[in-house]
């Protein structure tokens, strides 16, 4: 219970940087989504690099037409006749399907022959559509359309295509339309497409079609928490169905390294130099990685990959169940980490000593436990979510709560330090925020000016007045003599009962004699309107006497780290006290020693006499201000 107490406090001094944190997360979503989306899909791309399997893959095997076909062989295209050898000899080997990344768009006295050859052989053929509704071509003769009532809404619709000669029509056929994104990468690929409102499956849904002699369903609405928006069902494919996204695509599961699987050359084929058995009962897939006949994608393992990888991999992700599923409650699910994420990071803003970065590293954390967490998921269960946008979110609210928790912190700072600064001079306020407690001395011999200044007859006043009183008349006398004290250079060293201390001298500044002998004076002047005045009943009005002395003293702080005062010790501090007691005997308020008379000059004081204080050894000589120059 104590914890979930905390928790509830923790969340409302949130909710300011919550708020910021949501406000700068949707700007800079809605500026800057394409590259946030070029962002998730890279950090995709770096977990199937992380974790691609080596495994060697013997069910689906590659054949390629390679440059050293077409230097063998001849250049691109070949006769039908040499592609029915290329068929047959596929088919020799063993291999139960045959799955050509080829198009036969122009005709050809061979094409019945080879019709023969790639019926008999269990071959599916490929077609493509143009996406682009800038793009309009009309090749050969779309074929292989599913037996639908009608084309869903949610497909891609193609404007053009390039399709096989009309001879080919009675072959399975299925098209490889690419999807690239906007980076040049291929990660996705339509898994059906609508030309004059007919549907078009893929090549790899066609060849499991073929091979398992089973038809293609229409498309569902996906239901459950972790259901894709839609999906394919299909005794072909998992017990799920193949999950598509919003826009109909299948996302291609990138799980096997393509050095994982077994390509031959087609020369090598036709040449008869293939391992024994390496073809039985395999599917075969027939493309090209010959640069002269740009059938080229963009992988995340190479930038220069043959575009029959991507059936490849289709092919080996279906029959593994590995197709990656994106929620169709992916937003959903982005909502409650990002909501997780701010009662944690919250959490820990409650709590006290802890330096401000910590916020920020959580954050980052965070981050990187989320990317950990999406590449887990991706590679463990096929589960394709978003990391990219609740991590900018909570990356946003840490460097909001740091932000909060530094200006609070100041804020706390600046409010200690003004209490400190009240109860020691201010200079040695703000040296002590930037230090460590030490049990050290720590003092200096510095040249200072002194000014004691003492209420007389305070005592006697206390006796006859409430006491409320009496710390109104404290409050307002130590009020003008700090404000007149700052006004001149100097600070108050101490407050010592109705008596003040001042220096000039005992931080950065200079001694400055003189402006402490107008301190004085000032003081003086200002007391009679500060001090009331006597009533007829007090024998002992309250008056004010003021000694100023300058000299060598040693100023610091001393004592133990959890009790230190701050002193200033020295001739100058005892010649300034014993000059303020002596203002009584010699009936003068203001009363000065030698060393400040030698710093200020003499011309205008009087001198009193040498004395023998009390407490001292040596003689000294007293010096008094003119009282009709004290009078304004």
């Amino acid at each position: 219970m104590r914890r979930l107490v905390g928790w509830g406090g923790a969340l409302p001094s949130a909710l300011s940087p919550a708020l910021i944190a949501a406000g700068l997360w949707w700007l800079i979503c809605l500026v800057f989504a394409s590259t946030l989306t070029a962002l998730e899909e890279r950090s995709s791309d770096w977990v199937w690099r992380a974790s691609a399997s080596t495994v060697r893959e013997s069910r689906i095997i590659l054949v390629d037409i390679d440059e050293v076909s077409l230097a063998q062989l001849g250049p691109w295209p070949w006769s039908r006749q040499r592609v029915a050898e290329l068929s047959d000899k596929l088919a020799a080997e063993g291999a139960s399907l045959q799955v050509l990344d080829i198009i036969f768009p122009t005709s050809s006295s061979g094409d019945p022959k080879l019709v023969e050859r790639l019926k008999k052989n269990n071959a599916v053929l490929a077609q493509t559509f143009a996406l682009d509704a800038n793009v309009h071509v009309s090749i050969g003769q779309p074929a292989g359309s599913l037996s639908w009532a009608a084309c869903p809404a949610n497909l891609p619709v193609a404007q053009g295509f390039v399709a096989n000669e009309a001879a080919f029509g009675g072959l399975p056929v299925g098209h490889i339309t690419p999807h690239i994104e906007e980076d040049g990468n291929l990660r996705r690929q339509p898994a059906l497409i609508c030309y004059q409102d007919k549907v078009y499956p893929a090549l790899f849904i066609v060849a499991l079609s073929k091979a398992l002699s089973v038809g293609v369903s229409p498309i569902e609405a996906g239901t459950g928490l972790l259901a894709p928006a839609w999906r394919l069902p299909s005794p072909s494919f998992e017990k799920s169905g193949l999950p598509l996204d919003s826009q109909g695509l299948v996302r291609v599961p990138w799980a096997l390294h393509p050095d994982a699987f077994i390509s031959l050359s087609a020369a090598d084929v036709l040449a008869g130099r293939t391992p024994k058995n390496l073809l039985q009962n395999a599917w075969v897939i027939v493309g090209s990685s010959a640069l002269g006949l740009n059938d080229r994608i963009a992988t995340p393992f190479s930038g220069n990959s043959a575009g029959l990888m991507v059936h490849a991999q289709l092919l080996r992700g279906v029959l593994d169940g590995v197709i990656p599923t994106q929620p169709r409650l992916a937003p959903a699910y982005t909502t409650l980490i990002a909501l997780i994420g701010t009662v944690l990071l919250a959490t820990l803003g409650r709590l006290r000593r802890k330096p401000v970065f910590i916020l920020v590293l959580s954050g980052l954390a965070m981050v990187f436990a989320l990317w950990v967490v999406k590449g887990w998921l991706l590679t463990r269960y096929s589960l394709w979510f978003e990391w990219v946008s609740p991590a900018l979110y909570l990356l946003l609210f840490a460097l909001c709560m740091g932000l909060f928790e530094y200006a609070r912190d100041r804020l706390e700072r600046d409010r200690i330090y003004k209490h400190l600064a009240s109860y020691l001079p201010g200079p040695v306020a703000a040296a002590l925020t930037q230090q460590a407690p030490s049990d050290a001395i720590d003092a200096d011999r510095r040249i200072i000016t002194v000014l004691h200044a003492n209420i007389r007859n305070f005592a006697v006043y206390c006796e006859t007045r409430p006491p409320e009183e009496a710390a109104a008349v404290l409050h307002a006398f130590f009020s003008m003599v700090t404000r007149l004290v700052e006004a001149h250079g100097g600070m108050i060293e101490t407050f010592q009962g109705d008596a003040i201390v001042a220096v000039w001298g005992g931080g950065a500044e200079a001694a400055n004699p003189e402006q402490a002998l107008v301190t004085a004076v000032a003081i003086l002047q200002e007391s009679r309107k500060t001090l009331p005045p006597p009533q007829p009943d007090e024998l002992a009005p309250l008056v004010l006497g003021i000694g100023l002395e300058t000299g060598m003293a040693t100023v610091g702080s001393f004592g133990l780290a959890r009790r230190r005062t701050h002193l200033a010790i020295g001739h100058p501090v005892t010649m300034a006290a014993l000059l303020q007691e002596m203002t009584i005997e010699l009936a003068h308020p203001i009363l000065l020693g030698e060393g400040i008379v030698a710093s200020v000059g003499g011309h205008r004081l009087v001198s009193q006499g040498v004395f023998l204080l009390e407490g001292l050894k040596t003689p000294c000589h007293i010096y008094a201000y003119p009282l009709r120059d004290c009078v304004e």
